[in-house]
């Protein structure tokens, strides 16, 4: 007997079984189906007694996060600069306050209060669509120089570092995809305890023009810099900037060659703050330069210190060759300043009655239509350059 018949059978008799009111009948039919299936007496009457449960279908879950708020969150994490869920999160109520202060955002009854509790998950989810990754790369110019390196310290870690003023910098090549020739560099300034950031960029790189750079960003702190973090190449290690240093009385010190972990935290905002602004084509117009340096004092600059939000490593442990790493609460660097014990009460009301004027949804609008207009005067450049034979 195939499979199919025994099961076709067994359901006969189950039917019969059933029906039948006198256990002597009962008895009957459990004998015939021991005696044809040669099955144990007990385990024919478990088969004839057996309920098949009714598949009543997979019960459908609540929508509680529907498409109605992808448009408001696009917004609100265009206007927070594009980042992951994990710095969108925590950011989220006072984007909205914001854009609501200045009319800036539509919301429907109810959409605010699930924008707000929203999980990092079903943020990613939502915007999905939204995240475009890109896998260009930019190339190194950094030239190791043999000078002074014995007479500057290094540093490796900034775990003891508990107040403003300690800074991270590096220069960024913007030249396209050969670095011979001229072409414009962004010196890049980051505050390793509040994340406040501050860019310069000029054309032909020379140590003059880095300590000029440098002099200017350092005014535009909101608190005493202190002290200087860089790496290894000849813009940094020379006479003129180990005098500089002297004569301002900043300490100094310089990574390990070869070490870029040594220097992760710029290295990261190099990433963020200006290959996502800039990108990565050659520039050497100094009309282009004079545009970026705009964008980079204007809205970018307010953007970037008083809206976007950056992770700290809270933790790091190590198990049995595991690295698991912690990360604190995103926050925007004009918040870690407020809450550091060490600015003044003066410069900190300065700094709230500057981020209560800002719009933040009109900065961001500001800055993309800058941004457009790079991107055409690069792409013209380029053209040109290619029509007259150079490359």
């Amino acid at each position: 007997m195939s499979g199919s018949s025994k099961k076709e059978y067994i359901n006969h008799l189950r039917r019969r079984y059933r029906l039948c009111k006198r256990r002597i009948e009962r008895s009957k039919i459990v004998e015939e189906l021991v005696k044809n299936l040669r099955i144990h007496r007990k385990s024919a009457i478990r088969t004839l007694n057996f309920k098949p449960k009714k598949y009543r279908g997979r019960k459908e879950r609540k929508i509680t996060y529907g498409f109605d708020l992808i448009t408001p969150l696009k917004q609100i994490w265009l206007v927070a600069g594009r980042p992951c869920s994990k710095r969108l999160k925590p950011q989220i109520p006072e984007i909205l306050r914001k854009m609501k202060q200045f009319n800036e955002i539509n919301l429907y009854e109810g959409q605010e209060k699930l924008l707000c509790k929203m999980s990092t998950f079903t943020i990613d989810n939502l915007l999905i669509e939204e995240r475009i990754s890109k896998v260009d790369k930019g190339l190194s110019g950094t030239k190791s120089s043999p000078l002074l390196k014995q007479l500057i310290p290094v540093r490796t870690t900034f775990d003891e570092i508990n107040e403003p003023g300690h800074i991270e910098m590096d220069c960024v090549l913007h030249c396209g995809e050969s670095i011979s020739g001229s072409y414009a560099e962004t010196l890049n300034l980051l505050d390793i305890e509040t994340h406040w950031n501050e860019k310069d960029i000029f054309l032909n790189k020379t140590n003059v023009k880095v300590i000029g750079s440098l002099h200017k960003l350092r005014k535009q702190f909101p608190f005493k810099v202190k002290s200087l973090d860089f790496d290894n190449g000849y813009e940094f290690v020379n006479w003129a900037m180990y005098k500089y240093c002297d004569r301002e009385k900043l300490s100094y010190t310089r990574s390990r060659s070869y070490r870029k972990n040594d220097q992760a935290h710029i290295e990261g905002k190099n990433n963020q703050s200006v290959r996502k602004v800039v990108g990565y084509d050659r520039i050497t117009d100094s009309e282009i330069v004079n545009l970026i340096q705009n964008i980079y004092q204007e809205e970018h600059r307010q953007l970037t210190n008083f809206f976007y939000t950056t992770l700290k490593l809270k933790e790091k442990t190590r198990i049995r060759g595991k690295v698991t790493k912690k990360y604190g609460i995103a926050k925007t660097p004009y918040q870690r300043v407020l809450e550091s014990s060490k600015v003044s009460a003066e410069v900190k009301e300065t700094l709230t009655r500057e981020y209560e004027r800002l719009n933040p949804a009109e900065l961001s609008r500001g800055l993309e239509k800058k941004l457009r207009k790079l991107e055409d005067m690069i792409r013209n450049s380029n053209t040109n350059i290619s029509g007259n034979g150079h490359l």
